[in-house]
């Protein structure tokens, strides 16, 4: 987006650029993930209702291998593409994509060739044939156009928000065609590479790009150096977020990590998922910002975060307080197992949500570094606790402990920021005379209405009403970007 176009934008009133159709407008953010979400979550429920914990673990099982190996490759080179100050030339751009082409390949290969050991040592001896499936995913989207980095980097958010969309679209209807014709976990995951294939070459299309094949790396030099934190983090990042699975499944079975994952999921549905909108959102912003004055780069941030954070709250403990009902509701009696690990994961996902945006902070200013610290102390909370409380009270340590580890994590960013600007902790004064206020309200409001039935209904409307402040402040908060 060129500077006078960027500023035009910042004489619109704020009201006007939240709903604005214009290619940089955080609306299309919002409406892609709305709409991505939605329908993942609409073929989620549909693959528990009718395939069952069981399955739905073996399917977590073999997408959380797929994760881990993805994690374990990822170079870092969009966010550094993203992030630096000049854009690469053509050849640059040709040796980028070549190098992300190369590597997916590799890991494609790999993860085939390892599919019947890795299906032992997770103890799933079932999964080979899907962990074969799901090998075809990292060469799929390894293959799509450099253009499309490029256009976030340009916040050309409508154009990126309706190519992903798209496919995310068709990856719905063939898996729900899929479960309702063969019921079988095979067919339902075999949408996910087709889907990933047919969005690599729609971008080609959609960019008017061609494929080029430069096998030199001198002109990644500079990007490489900010990948590397970026590889890091997400090494670090893959063994936290996967940890506590891996000891679910090996420890305690396929069906009781069908249930864990599931209200992982559940809760990730409710309360991260616009939080990971608004950090796709945020990280050219930020980058974009810091480039021109660094101190309003953190007066933004700390202005979302203040907002951001007393919504998360209020939100993670009406679905708290409302979590049977929503389970039962949302997946039926046989999910009602699931119950205790949502409670704890909706506080998860909302501290989630505000280490995505700290992340999105601390990586568009240029320090990657301090995020990969802050995983690795997340990373030893999480196995300290782990060590402690599994033995004791079972799989549902392994669910405190990932909250706990998250929240000190997020507490250990929040100080890097405000050390940019210490006067700016004052911004955080909502969370303690909103969030807190509400979050008290609904949990009293919670035990005195439990007896009537459709008390959730009532507790919504309380949440509801509570979100309205918030919701303006945030809004508002979006006029430092422009």
């Amino acid at each position: 987006m060129n500077r006078k176009s960027s500023s035009e934008s910042s004489r619109i009133p704020i009201e006007k650029q939240m709903i604005r159709l214009d290619e940089s407008s955080a609306t299309w953010v919002f409406a892609q993930q709305a709409v991505a979400r939605l329908l993942v979550a609409f073929k989620f429920f549909l693959l528990a209702r009718l395939l069952g914990p069981h399955s739905i673990g073996l399917i977590a099982a073999c997408l959380m291998a797929l994760s881990i190996a993805e994690s374990l490759t990822e170079m870092g080179m969009s966010h550094a593409l993203i992030q630096r100050r000049e854009m690469l030339d053509q050849r640059g751009l040709d040796a980028l994509w070549t190098a992300t082409a190369v590597r997916g390949l590799l890991l494609t290969v790999a993860l085939y060739a390892a599919a019947r050991p890795i299906a032992h040592l997770m103890s799933i001896p079932e999964g080979t044939t899907v962990l074969q499936m799901v090998a075809l995913v990292p060469f799929a989207r390894s293959m799509v156009s450099v253009r499309v980095v490029i256009a976030q980097r340009q916040r050309r958010f409508r154009t990126v928000a309706l190519l992903t969309t798209t496919f995310v679209m068709v990856d719905f209807l063939v898996s729900a065609v899929a479960a309702y014709t063969h019921r079988d976990v095979v067919w339902v995951l075999a949408a996910l590479p087709l889907s990933e294939f047919m969005r690599a070459i729609a971008s080609h299309i959609v960019f008017s790009t061609r494929p080029r094949l430069i096998f030199d790396t001198k002109p990644l030099g500079e990007i490489m150096e900010y990948g590397r934190w970026v590889w890091m983090n997400s090494l670090l990042t893959v063994i936290v977020n996967q940890l506590d699975r891996i000891i679910i499944v090996k420890s305690f079975g396929v069906l009781t990590f069908g249930l864990y994952q599931t209200a992982s999921r559940l809760a990730q549905f409710g309360v991260a998922d616009c939080g990971i909108a608004l950090s796709q959102y945020l990280f050219p912003n930020f980058s974009e910002v810091a480039r021109q004055d660094k101190n309003r780069a953190v007066r933004y941030a700390m202005s979302l975060f203040s907002h951001l954070g007393t919504i998360a709250l209020v939100v993670a403990t009406f679905l708290c307080v409302a979590a049977h009902d929503i389970i039962r509701l949302a997946l039926g009696d046989q999910w009602s197992g699931a119950v205790p690990f949502f409670r704890v994961f909706v506080y998860l996902m909302a501290a989630g949500v505000l280490v995505g945006l700290l992340t999105a902070y601390l990586r568009g200013t240029g320090r990657p570094s301090r995020v990969t610290r802050a995983t690795v102390v997340q990373l030893g909370v999480l196995l300290a606790m782990s060590a402690v409380l599994v033995p004791r009270i079972g799989a549902i340590g392994v669910a405190f402990s990932a909250m706990t580890s998250v929240f000190v994590c997020a507490a250990l960013m929040l100080r890097d920021v405000l050390s940019d600007a210490h006067d700016q902790v004052r911004q955080l004064l909502p969370i303690a005379t909103v969030g807190i206020p509400a979050a008290a309200l609904i949990v009293i409001l919670g035990q005195l209405l439990s007896p009537l039935p459709y008390h959730a209904v009532g507790l919504g409307l309380v949440s509801a009403l509570a979100l309205v402040l918030p919701l303006q402040r945030l809004r508002a908060g979006f006029s430092l970007t422009t």
